[in-house]
C-alpha cells in the first residue's frame, strides 16, 4: 500500500533571471520514495511518473516590438517527441498506459491568478494555443476561450479514475472555435542530457491580435502549460515579454516560478 504520508504540493519561490522566462530549479532532481494521492497535493514528488516523460525545465514568451507575433519556447523532456517519416522531430500522441498529447498554453492577465483548486479561476484563462491537433483546435494557432470555447480538466480529458494523476489541473481548450490567428509548432534538440539540460525546446509563433493586450500588463503576462493533459508536471508564472530569449546554458540558473506535479499510471492497490 502506498505511505499516507503525504506532503503539499510544491509550490517554488524562485529568483528573477531573465524576464522573459520562468525556470524550474527541481528540473532532474532524483525522485526517490515518492508517494501518490487521490487527492491534492496528489504527491509529493515534482513529477509522478517518469521525468523523462513530462518534466519541464522552462518556459519563455516574447512579444516583438511591434506587438504582432508571439513566441512561446518550452524546454522540457517529454514522452510526446517523435521522429517522423521525414526523419524530424515532431509532437505526437503517447502512451503511458493511457494515450496521453501534450497540454495546450494558456495565457492569462498576470493581475489575476489561477488555482486549480478554484474553478472560478479557470475563467482567467483567456486565450490558448494547443501543441497538437485535437478536436477542432489546430497546432500553432492562436484560440480565444470564450464563447462555445472553454478549457477542460485533466480528469475530464481522460476520464481515467484509475490512475494517479492531477485531475483538477486545466489541461486543454474544449467545445469549438475559430482560431484568431494561425503559427506554427517546431521541436528541435535543446542539446541537453535530460536531467541538468532539457532534451528538447518546443517553439511556438504566432501572430497576435490587439485584443491580445488584454492579458498583457506593465509588459507581462501569466502563463500556464502542462506537458501532458493528465496535469503531470506543470509551468506556471508570470513573465515579461520584451526580454531576449535565454541560451540554454542559461537555463539552469535561475527561474521566477513553476508549479510540478505527475501522473502514473499503475493499478490502484486494495
Amino acid at each position: 500500500m502506498r505511505s499516507g504520508f503525504l506532503f503539499a504540493i510544491i509550490l517554488m519561490t524562485l529568483a528573477q533571471c531573465q524576464a522573459s522566462t520562468i525556470i524550474n530549479p527541481l528540473f532532474g532532481q532524483v525522485q526517490n520514495n515518492c508517494d501518490y494521492s487521490d487527492t491534492p497535493p496528489y504527491g509529493n514528488c515534482e513529477v509522478i511518473g517518469t521525468p523523462d516523460l513530462y518534466d519541464i525545465q522552462a518556459a519563455s514568451v516574447t512579444i516583438n516590438s511591434s506587438d504582432t507575433l508571439l513566441t512561446v519556447m518550452i524546454y522540457l523532456d517529454s514522452g510526446a517527441v517523435q521522429v517522423n517519416s521525414n526523419n524530424q522531430l515532431v509532437l505526437g500522441p503517447f502512451n503511458d498506459g493511457v494515450t496521453l498529447i501534450p497540454g495546450d498554453i494558456f495565457f492569462y492577465n498576470p493581475t489575476t491568478v489561477y488555482d486549480p483548486s478554484d474553478p472560478a479561476t479557470s475563467a482567467y484563462l483567456q486565450y490558448g494555443i494547443p501543441l497538437v491537433n485535437h478536436g477542432s483546435f489546430v497546432a500553432g494557432n492562436l484560440y480565444n476561450i470564450t464563447g462555445s470555447t472553454s478549457v477542460e480538466t485533466a480528469q475530464q480529458a481522460l476520464n481515467n479514475v484509475a490512475g494517479y494523476y492531477r485531475l483538477d489541473e486545466d489541461v486543454l481548450m474544449t467545445g469549438t472555435g475559430t482560431a484568431l490567428t494561425s503559427g506554427s509548432v517546431s521541436v528541435a534538440s535543446n542539446g541537453g542530457n535530460g536531467t541538468t539540460s532539457a532534451l528538447y525546446v518546443v517553439t511556438v509563433t504566432v501572430p497576435i491580435t490587439t485584443a491580445f493586450s488584454s492579458v498583457v500588463s506593465n509588459n507581462q503576462v501569466g502563463i500556464l502549460f502542462s506537458s501532458a493533459d493528465c496535469g503531470n508536471a506543470n509551468i506556471q508564472g508570470t513573465v515579461g515579454t520584451e526580454a531576449p530569449e535565454p541560451s540554454p546554458a542559461l537555463l539552469i540558473l535561475c527561474g521566477l516560478g513553476l508549479l510540478a506535479a505527475g501522473c502514473t499510471w499503475r493499478k490502484r492497490m486494495a
